[in-house]
């Protein structure tokens, strides 16, 4: 029997836990019907926000992914790593928690509808976070799928400052933005501060702009036009949608020279 085709997608938003845009659902549902069909083993990455109840959603902490220093600039956070099952079905999602960017009332706005102003380095520290704890776990995925503003700087990621990780080395990523103007930008000062490695001219983009610079493909919701060519745009059929998705990772796999 072939090894199932393992898919991480990594996401700002998934129901039931948290939403804002369309990719929420998309990224909901997606991942199941993949992993139902047998062929794909998928597993799901998202902040954990302070609008997440613990207790409602039966978070709990996973010790030995937990306490993993993530470098941000000058400075050091503490990861801690949570999980939960999505109701009714089996498919774990993986939360990334840090005190001082994810316990907030809001996913980039205040109670007030105002940004927070360092949302981008909210999505670097989420990157890298992302990245530590598939190293803490040893699970190579053969496809990253990244979706919406939070996630965006993720294809950089992997492309520069852990390009040399054997754990990636044919790994794929795709981009799917998510329409939300989180007003993140990939700023001269933020690459300094944040000892960045950009391959190309980055400076000055916001965040899904870096995220389809950066990516192997690109995927659009079915609510947004595409802004590239070459790029899917995803079915509001979910059927539709998933065949959409196998043909793109396979498409994108099949290039990998191993």
């Amino acid at each position: 029997m072939a090894q199932a085709t393992r898919i991480l997608f990594v996401a700002g938003e998934v129901e039931p836990f948290a939403k804002v845009s369309d990719t929420a659902t998309l990224v909901r549902k997606l991942p199941e019907y993949l992993q139902e069909s047998g062929d794909f083993e998928t597993r799901i990455m998202m902040p954990r926000y302070g609008t997440i109840s613990e207790r409602k959603n039966r978070l709990h902490e996973v010790i030995r992914l937990s306490g993993t220093a993530i470098p941000m600039g000058t400075d050091v956070e503490t990861l801690k790593v949570k999980v939960a099952s999505i109701p009714g079905i089996r498919l774990q999602v993986y939360f990334m928690d840090n005190v001082h960017f994810f316990k907030r009332k809001g996913l980039h706005l205040d109670k007030q509808g105002q940004l927070f102003d360092d949302n981008a380095e909210r999505a670097l520290f989420f990157g890298r976070s992302v990245i530590e704890t598939l190293r803490k776990l040893q699970w190579k995925p053969d496809v990253i799928h990244a979706f919406g503003w939070i996630s965006g700087l993720l294809p950089l990621l992997i492309q520069t400052e852990y390009a040399a990780e054997e754990l990636f080395e044919n790994t794929r990523v795709i981009y799917t933005p998510d329409g939300i103007d989180a007003q993140a930008e990939l700023t001269g000062d933020l690459i300094d501060k944040m000892d960045l490695s950009v391959n190309g001219e980055a400076s000055g983009l916001e965040l899904s702009e870096v995220g389809l610079k950066y990516a192997h493909a690109h995927a659009f919701p079915p609510s947004m036009e595409p802004a590239l060519d070459n790029a899917v745009q995803f079915s509001e059929e979910l059927e539709e949608m998933t065949q959409q998705a196998i043909t793109l990772y396979e498409t994108m796999l099949s290039e990998v020279v191993v």
